[in-house]
């Protein structure tokens, strides 16, 4: 009896997850369906849901997707070391002939598992492709040639939807029409979801409509951005800082608080007023939150990767449709270090144009990551 191995963090689990699933079972003719739920995750961030609660959810939302459906806590039994490379030979003594299904990310990002020419030497790897991901044959055929083995693309194209942003929506009070009724329903039932719906209620009391939906645009794009480039930047800590990167922009009052001399009165005021109010009205003391919201603005030399992914997901954000942002916006997605150089470089050129001087921070971001343009006129 062929059994299908499909692993993942489910946190939580989607509809684009049970469409892939329902799809291989189809084409392989599975009888058994193995769900693995990550316990920690050795290529992502840390969930934001417990193993159990993802695991619970897990049984929810793949229960009807074959004859048999066991979800599997080998994870949380082995308790490290929880490589597809390892998990897979473990799933075969246990359960037999098996074959592992992925998702189009996983198989772009397959370079950077472990041992990934052991995952495809212990059984056929299945491949949900998925928009966004890139070209699944070219893929394929490159895994192919590097590393051998069967890998089998199925005929569907999955919508580019992530965990990341479906979490983002709930966490924001927003419809998600995403994950299955019996997910949906459980998540309800639990009140799971809600730590922010105090935060979320005190900022929309402080940003006008217009601004407020900027700053749930830059979430949406800051966990999007962290899922397909794989940053491995913790979830909440992305979904903070993105919330409440402006929370100051309408509030200028300098209220006492520590801010640099040079920036009272410019534009770039709000990143560090912003960075200021955060810790004193929402109660953020993450140092990495409060300075990926600190230069959110200007950028500055030898950025962390939040701050970069928040400076990234403020100027590309979903609702900014003016030139160039849009051919930027692809830039990013394509190369995310690249994309951002290309960012770096327009703002400066922009400010430039407008005269005057630069702020000194976006100077020295530009000494640091584009060394040739300095001095350019």
């Amino acid at each position: 009896m062929l059994t299908l191995v499909f692993g993942g963090a489910f946190d939580p689990p989607h509809n684009e997850h049970v469409k892939a699933l329902q799809c291989a079972v189809k084409t392989l003719g599975a009888e058994r369906v193995v769900v693995l739920p990550t316990y920690l995750p050795p290529h992502k961030g840390a969930g934001y849901l417990d193993f159990e609660t993802r695991a619970e959810l897990a049984r929810l939302a793949f229960s009807e997707t074959a004859r048999e459906v066991v979800v599997d806590d080998e994870e949380r039994e082995r308790g490290k070391d929880n490589y597809a490379c390892l998990l897979l030979a473990d799933m075969k003594k246990k359960y037999g002939d098996i074959a592992y299904l992925i998702g189009g990310d996983s198989l772009r990002d397959i370079d950077t598992w472990k041992h990934p020419e052991k995952i495809f030497a212990e059984c056929p790897v299945v491949v949900a492709p998925r928009e966004g991901c890139g070209d699944a044959r070219a893929q394929r055929d490159s895994a192919l040639k590097k590393y051998g083995g069967e890998i089998v693309l199925l005929d569907i194209m999955g919508e580019d939807v992530s965990s990341g942003r479906i979490k983002a929506k709930l966490l924001l009070g927003e419809e998600c029409p995403n994950i299955p009724k019996k997910v949906a329903e459980y998540i309800k039932e639990r009140g799971l979801f809600v730590e922010y719906a105090e935060t979320v209620r005190k900022l929309k009391g402080m940003e006008s409509e217009e601004l407020y939906a900027h700053s749930v645009a830059a979430v949406m794009r800051a966990v999007d951005l962290n899922s397909r480039h794989n940053l491995k930047q913790d979830f909440e800590k992305v979904f903070t800082a993105a919330l409440l990167h402006d929370n100051a922009k309408q509030r200028p009052s300098l209220d006492g608080l520590d801010v640099p001399a040079d920036s009272v009165g410019t534009p770039v005021l709000h990143q560090f007023l912003g960075a200021e109010k955060a810790k004193r009205d929402f109660g953020v003391t993450d140092e990495d939150i409060l300075n990926a919201i600190r230069y959110h603005t200007t950028a500055k030399a030898d950025m962390t990767t939040l701050e970069m992914l928040i400076y990234t997901a403020d100027s590309t954000s979903y609702d900014r449709e003016y030139d160039p942002i849009p051919e930027l916006r692809a830039a990013v997605d394509e190369d995310f270090q690249g994309g951002f150089g290309k960012l770096l470089a327009f703002t400066y050129r922009k400010l430039q144009k407008k005269g005057g001087s630069v702020y000194p921070l976006t100077e020295e971001a530009v000494r640091y990551y584009l060394p040739g343009m300095v001095g350019e006129r």
